[in-house]
């Protein structure tokens, strides 16, 4: 019986990144989402975490425009510097908001030497509607520049096409993430050459544990 909550829990979750997240499901699902919020007991994962990998493209953007990627904690940055693990718990980010947003603390940091640019990426939100794809509240040189922006985006197709139970719970394998309008405005703003809009950002790996793995 455990095993097969586990596998409803994560074909429901999967299935909220579907087609019918579109704008009249949405309203027919958005009081699931005030539920879970109300109801500390609706978690979809009261363990995990989530690794993120820049793409190639995303590398070579990085290293052309002189630009470090840093972690904000409890963010930790990969040893190579492209990539970064963000955990969630049992306190936050385990449940889905009212916005169809699953939050993580921390954040990231794109610090540019030469210029003196540094662009700050905190708070953090991993979407599941209506549009999948990663988000954050946006600083550049410590003012304000918006409470959230969509950073990358990812597809329903994506999205399911790369998820799999696990003995503790669920997760998703290298989920493509593409970089938004926004993104590419915002990088040619602050760095002088942006990213390209559509262009693979990196790839996202969240871990759903229902048990800890530690």
């Amino acid at each position: 019986m455990r095993i097969l909550r586990k596998l409803a829990i994560a074909a429901t979750t999967l299935a909220l990144a579907a087609p019918i997240a579109l704008a009249p499901a949405a309203q027919a699902v958005a009081p699931t989402f005030r539920a879970a919020q109300r109801d500390p007991g609706l978690y979809i994962s009261p363990w995990g975490s989530a690794s993120v990998r820049v793409s190639e493209t995303t590398k070579s953007w990085l290293d052309a425009n002189g630009i470090k990627l840093g972690a904000i904690a409890p963010f930790t940055l990969d040893a190579d510097g492209y990539g970064f693990d963000m955990p969630i718990g049992s306190a936050a980010g385990d449940h889905l908001d009212d916005k169809g947003r699953i939050y993580y603390p921390g954040g990231m940091t794109l610090t540019q030497e030469s210029s003196g640019t540094v662009v700050e990426l905190q708070a953090t939100w991993i979407r599941l509607m209506p549009q999948p794809g990663y988000s954050a509240g946006i600083k550049a040189n410590t003012e304000e520049v918006s409470k959230e922006t969509l950073i990358a985006y990812t597809t329903p197709a994506e999205v399911l096409a790369n998820g799999r139970p696990t003995l503790t719970g669920f997760t998703l394998d290298k989920v493509p993430f593409h970089v938004t309008e926004d993104a590419a405005a915002l990088t040619a703003k602050f760095f002088g050459n942006a990213l390209e809009t559509d262009s693979m950002f990196g790839t996202l790996t969240p871990r759903f544990d229902y048990v800890p793995t530690k």
